[in-house]
């Protein structure tokens, strides 16, 4: 699994979105609409949908997806969590 960990305007974004286009894979993220314009900007042509399109078909769950900001994932999920733990291996 790919970790992307970074300050605020570090390019994590722009990280995962190249990443998706690399690999094919499909961009997950609280607001597409906005993450469009974004992808565009950059020039990534990216498959980008919701958390809720996400969790809602399990054709995105088979190792094929990318998520964006996950503290934002866990409070659309319901988990307001006071935080996470990770762990990161060389090359992660």
């Amino acid at each position: 699994m790919v970790k992307i960990i970074g300050p605020a305007g570090s390019g994590k974004t722009r990280k995962i979105m190249e990443l998706c286009e690399q690999q094919n894979a499909v961009f997950v993220c609280k607001s597409p609409e906005a993450m469009f314009v974004k992808a565009k900007a950059y020039g990534y042509n990216i498959h980008i949908i919701s958390y809720i399109d996400f969790l809602q078909n399990s054709t995105y769950n088979d190792n094929n997806a990318y998520l964006d900001d996950i503290d934002e994932f866990l409070m659309v999920i319901g988990c307001h969590c006071l935080g996470f733990g990770g762990t990161t291996e060389e090359g992660d």
